[in-house]
């Protein structure tokens, strides 16, 4: 089982992918810079990254599901 911490939600509209909030930064309605067949291969698990076009901060994808987007260092602080 994999920690949520590690974790971050995504919206997908059509061909497009979006965060709600950017992990990094902060900024709100981001347009994730995808391509469908790397889309399709990191819910397959093939490790990719993507630079987030808010920030220019990269971001490590271990895996996608249905909900969320799995990356290899931790996107939210989680409060015990």
């Amino acid at each position: 089982m994999y920690d949520l911490s590690y974790s971050w939600p995504y919206e997908q509209m059509m061909q497009d992918v979006y965060f709600q909030e950017c992990p990094f930064c902060g900024a709100s309605s981001i347009l994730l810079p995808f391509k469908k067949e790397a889309f399709e291969e990191a819910k397959d698990g093939v490790k990719t990254h993507i630079v987030m076009p808010c920030c220019h901060e990269r971001l490590d994808i271990v895996k996608i599901d249905d909900d969320y987007i799995w990356s290899d260092s931790p996107l939210r602080k989680m409060e015990r």
